[in-house]
C-alpha cells in the first residue's frame, strides 16, 4: 500500500468520525441520521450529473449497497441511542475489516501479505478491546446494535469494493450510492414517521448537508483506495477512524478516555503500521 493511498484513507477516516460525532451529539439520533441521509441524497444528486459516467454494469451494485445503507443508518441511530460514540463506533468499525478480509481471502482470492494479515487482526483486537467498557457497563442494547451493524458494514464494503471496480469511476459510483441510499433511507423513515420526518430534516438541514458532504468525500476516497489496494487492507486502515472518534468523544461529548482505552489505541496504531509496511 503506497503512502498516498495510506494517507488518503486516514483523512477519510477523520471525516467519517466527524459526521458520526455530529449524529451522537444530537438528542434525537434517528432524526439526525435521517437528516444525514437527506444531505447525502442532495450531494449525490448534484454531483452525479457533473462526473464522468460510470459503467452501467455497476447499477446492481449501487442498488444492493443502497439497501444495505437503510439498515446501516437505522442501526447507527439505535447504537448511539444506547451507547457512547467511543463504545459503539469501535465495535461497528472494528469487526467489519476482519469479516471483509476473511471473505476477500476465501471468495475473492485477494492476496494480503502475512504481516498485513497480522496487522489487520491486531487492529481488530485493539478496537474490540477499546469497546469492552461498553459491554461491562451494561450498554448491551447499544453493543448489540453495533455488532449487528458490523455485519452490515462488511456487506456494503464488499459490494462497494467490487462495484467501484466495475464502475471504473469511484467518485461517480459514490455519488449514486449517496443519492440512491439517501432516497431509500428517507423514504423508509417517512413511512415510519410520516408526520414528523420533513420537520426533522428541515431543522437539521445545515448539519445534514455538511454530514452528507463529509460522507461523500470520505467514502469516495475509500472506494478509490479499494481500486489501488486490497479491500481488506483498505478497510482496516479506514477503521483508524475509531481513534478520531474516541478523541472527538472525549473533547466534544465529554466521554471518558482512560488508560485502558489508550492501551487499546496503541494496539490499533501498531496494527496500522503493519498494514502500511507489510505489503503482499
Amino acid at each position: 500500500m503506497s503512502l498516498l493511498v495510506f494517507s488518503a484513507i486516514l483523512a477519510a477516516a477523520l471525516l467519517h468520525a466527524m459526521w458520526n460525532a455530529l449524529i451522537r451529539r444530537d438528542p434525537d439520533r434517528t432524526a439526525a441520521t435521517t437528516a444525514m441521509a437527506a444531505g447525502g441524497l442532495v450531494v449525490g444528486l448534484v454531483a452525479a450529473p457533473l462526473l464522468p459516467a460510470m459503467d452501467p454494469a455497476a447499477v446492481p451494485f449501487v442498488l444492493g449497497s443502497s439497501f444495505f445503507h437503510i439498515a446501516y443508518y437505522t442501526l447507527v441511530a439505535r447504537a448511539y441511542r444506547h451507547a457512547e460514540l467511543s463504545v459503539a463506533y469501535p465495535i461497528m468499525r472494528g469487526l467489519a475489516p476482519v469479516i471483509v478480509t476473511v471473505i476477500g481471502l476465501v471468495f475473492l482470492h485477494e492476496l494480503v501479505g502475512p504481516l498485513q494479515f497480522i496487522g489487520i487482526l491486531v487492529v481488530a483486537a485493539g478496537i474490540v478491546a477499546l469497546a469492552l467498557d461498553g459491554w461491562r457497563s451494561g450498554k448491551t442494547a447499544g453493543v448489540a446494535s453495533a455488532l449487528l451493524n458490523a455485519l452490515v458494514i462488511a456487506g456494503y464494503t464488499l459490494v462497494d469494493g467490487l462495484g467501484s471496480r466495475v464502475a471504473g469511476e469511484p467518485l461517480t459510483y459514490t455519488a449514486w450510492i449517496l443519492f440512491s441510499g439517501g432516497l431509500l433511507t428517507v423514504a423508509w423513515n417517512a413511512v415510519q414517521r410520516p408526520r414528523t420526518v420533513l420537520d426533522e430534516i428541515r431543522v437539521r438541514w445545515p448539519t445534514g448537508l455538511i454530514g452528507g458532504l463529509m460522507g461523500f468525500v470520505a467514502y469516495a476516497v475509500a472506494l478509490w483506495a479499494m481500486t489501488e489496494a486490497p479491500i481488506g487492507a483498505v478497510a482496516a486502515v479506514r477503521e483508524s477512524s475509531v481513534l478520531f472518534a474516541a478523541a472527538l468523544g472525549a473533547l466534544l461529548l465529554g466521554e471518558r478516555f482512560g488508560p485502558a482505552r489508550w492501551a487499546s489505541a496503541i494496539l490499533v496504531l501498531a496494527g496500522l503500521a503493519m498494514v502500511r509496511f507489510g505489503g503482499a
